[in-house]
């Protein structure tokens, strides 16, 4: 049965602890790089300056977003608002014809009916 791959650091962990490892200065160099790395990690998790200037940006990231959307919805709200008129434009032409003869007729009633009453 074929064993999983194992890597260099694991290789290096499961070794003997006892037994002291000779480094190269480059695997030195990157210890030291990884440790200094945990290091600034760590300071910047618990520093107050830095902790503050995240929660600025995370501020101004939902101030920008929420710009972006009031923006977006006054859009819509124009265009919906352009589409409708142009509807009520469209529809008012199309009645116009049968509205003048409609009010001819209404006219018509209206006066023969005010004669035939009198």
């Amino acid at each position: 049965m074929k064993q999983p791959p194992v890597s260099r650091r694991q290789r290096e962990s499961s070794a003997d602890a006892t037994e002291p490892r000779v480094l190269s200065y480059k695997e030195l160099a990157k210890e030291k790089r990884h440790a200094m790395y945990q290091l600034a990690k760590a300071r910047r998790a618990t520093d107050p300056r830095y902790l503050s200037m995240l929660e600025a940006v995370k501020l101004q990231r939902r101030a920008a977003y929420q710009k972006v959307m009031d923006r977006r919805k006054a859009e819509a709200a124009e265009a919906k608002a352009k589409v409708k008129a142009k509807r009520s434009a469209h529809y008012s032409r199309l009645r116009e014809p049968a509205n003048s003869e409609l009010m001819t007729l209404l006219t018509w009633v209206k006066a023969n009916s005010i004669s035939a009453n009198d």
